[in-house]
């Protein structure tokens, strides 16, 4: 091989080796994400037990569903029914002390009777303009932003 065949080759080893590597880089973001720990599966579920709401058990765990990360978070209330200071409190509480990446929250509340709470009917009473993601046992799905709507439009913060 030439001197110029070699440079060439080298050339295009380089390329190569530099294409991979931003490749590489670009989809290190959901790995990270994935990665990124924090406190919220302890902090969480403690504000909400220590909150005025009503939480007798509450859980937070980070899942992954496709590309899209979820901040999955759980509550039982000790009455049988949420009411939209309820709901706005919950998500105060998830918003504030959320300190994993995440690009939806996805929640689900049980009442005092073990049966699941329609989050989506509550969300529709609260703001009917708001488009949200639900499920058939009533959890709804929201981005941050979404949920601080929410709150925003229960308590006009």
């Amino acid at each position: 091989m030439s001197i110029t065949g070699r440079a060439r080759a080298t050339r295009g080893a380089v390329a190569l080796a530099l294409a991979a590597m931003m490749l590489a880089l670009s989809g290190c973001g959901p790995l990270l994400k994935e990665t990124s720990d924090g406190d919220f599966a302890e902090t969480i579920p403690a504000a909400l037990m220590d909150s005025e709401i009503g939480v007798t058990d509450a859980y937070a765990a980070k899942t992954i569903s496709g590309f899209t990360f979820y901040l999955s978070v759980g509550v039982d209330l000790d009455h049988e029914d949420a009411s939209a200071d309820d709901l706005a409190g919950i998500l105060r509480i998830v918003l504030e002390h959320n300190d994993v990446p995440s690009d939806e929250i996805d929640l689900g509340v049980d009442g005092s009777d073990g049966e699941s709470i329609d989050l989506e009917a509550l969300v529709r009473s609260i703001s009917p303009d708001l488009e949200i993601a639900s499920s058939t046992y009533g959890d709804i799905q929201v981005t941050n932003d979404q949920a601080a709507a929410i709150v925003e439009a229960v308590w006009g913060e």
